[in-house]
């Protein structure tokens, strides 16, 4: 007996095992299968919930695509290898063919929200499935604006929001996907912090996080903070940072994500100092955030921890993923990766492309998934 030939509860019961990426090539097995992955709710929440996570480093190069990174970190010489960019045609172009110029992205559950400097559009992607979500902006467009993504973690269906966000601003703005509409938050209180917002907030479960520094502190009695929107609230809140971050003697700090899961937290010492890398608990499985540390470098690894950097931890191999842009100071130069271990030495790998660092994150931990966005009084668009 065939796998089409199972009953239909069967099948997608073995399909909701099967990773994510691996859904996509079977598309094209039946019509059935395909509105399946496409289409159903009930589906997609149940292979979120089951299917193994796969995870997929991006970048975002000069040319404001989007690539696919592959880093091999086993055996005696790790490796790293930028993949052909992923399309994103731009149905408003009247060139057929033309992308659209991407120069932000952020990620949330398998989308990716995709902003550009030169439209005051957006649009909200999942590149495994294909399907766009285009969101006009209007009179909301301005250079200090920030668009953030994420959702009620506590309902049980997902209904994705976006926010619009300028600290100078007075207002914030909620983009309900269920609605197709805009509206004004009135009562949101913003904290008392420089936020790096453009390049260093993150979403972890629905929920988006930045690192702050309080603009009421003077040196030398800065203090990092860091700070996060709950979508399910829609408010403003902290989160209680590892014990070093109570003292001084950090250059700089910087935060990821671990997986899906959990965050991470880079903290750059001064000459004297430990490199310390802190990981939290699972984030959601309980009200209060533990940390634990899994690195600690001294000597200072020379790689520039301080301008341009992005991050990704290995916990299970303790080993630190990072990339300087240099294309902001010499655009002849390519950027660089890092790798580095417990030893503190590290090894330099070329990107073999120039990153629009200035402007965007240079790495971004997309996790693909078949998370569905509401289509509210807008058409569907999907890329076959």
């Amino acid at each position: 007996m065939t796998l089409p030939e199972l009953p239909k509860d069967l099948v997608e019961e073995i399909l909701c095992f099967v990773p994510a990426t691996s859904l996509k090539r079977l598309r094209s097995t039946c019509k059935g299968w395909n509105r399946l992955f496409k289409d159903d709710k009930r589906f997609a929440r149940k292979h979120i919930e089951k299917a193994a996570k796969q995870f997929q480093p991006l970048t975002l190069t000069k040319n404001y695509r989007i690539c696919p990174i592959n880093v091999n970190l086993h055996g005696t010489t790790p490796s790293l290898e930028v993949k052909n960019e992923v399309s994103l045609l731009d149905p408003h172009s009247k060139n057929s063919a033309a992308q659209f110029n991407i120069d932000r992205v952020f990620h949330c559950d398998g989308l990716l929200l995709c902003t550009s400097r030169k439209d005051s559009r957006f649009v909200v992607w999942n590149p495994l499935t294909g399907v766009t979500k285009w969101i006009e902006l209007g009179d909301r467009y301005n250079e200090g604006m920030t668009f953030i993504l994420g959702y009620d973690n506590k309902s049980c269906d997902k209904s994705y929001k976006a926010m619009s966000f300028n600290y100078l601003d007075k207002d914030s703005e909620i983009y309900e996907f269920s609605s197709d509409s805009w509206r004004v938050i009135d009562d949101i209180i913003k904290p008392p912090h420089y936020m790096e917002y453009f390049r260093k907030c993150l979403s972890l479960k629905g929920n988006t996080y930045w690192l702050g520094i309080d603009r009421r502190r003077r040196p030398p009695d800065l203090r990092i903070t860091l700070i996060k929107f709950d979508f399910g609230t829609e408010k403003f809140g902290y989160v209680p940072l590892p014990p070093p971050c109570q003292v001084h003697g950090f250059e700089a700090s910087r935060l990821s994500a671990v997986g899906d899961e959990k965050l991470s937290l880079l903290l750059v010492g001064d000459s004297t100092s430990n490199t310390e890398l802190w990981v939290t608990s699972k984030i959601g499985e309980a009200n209060v955030v533990s940390w634990s540390k899994v690195l600690s470098l001294y000597p200072k690894p020379n790689v520039g921890f301080w301008h341009g950097l992005s991050f990704l931890l290995d916990e299970e191999k303790k080993v630190l993923l990072c990339c300087k842009s240099k294309g902001w100071m010499k655009e002849e130069d390519e950027d660089n990766v890092y790798i580095v271990g417990e030893d503190t030495k590290f090894i330099l790998l070329n990107f073999g492309v120039q990153t629009i660092g200035g402007y965007s994150p240079i790495i971004v931990n997309y996790v693909p998934s078949l998370g569905q966005i509401e289509l509210a009084g807008s058409k569907r668009k999907r890329d076959y």
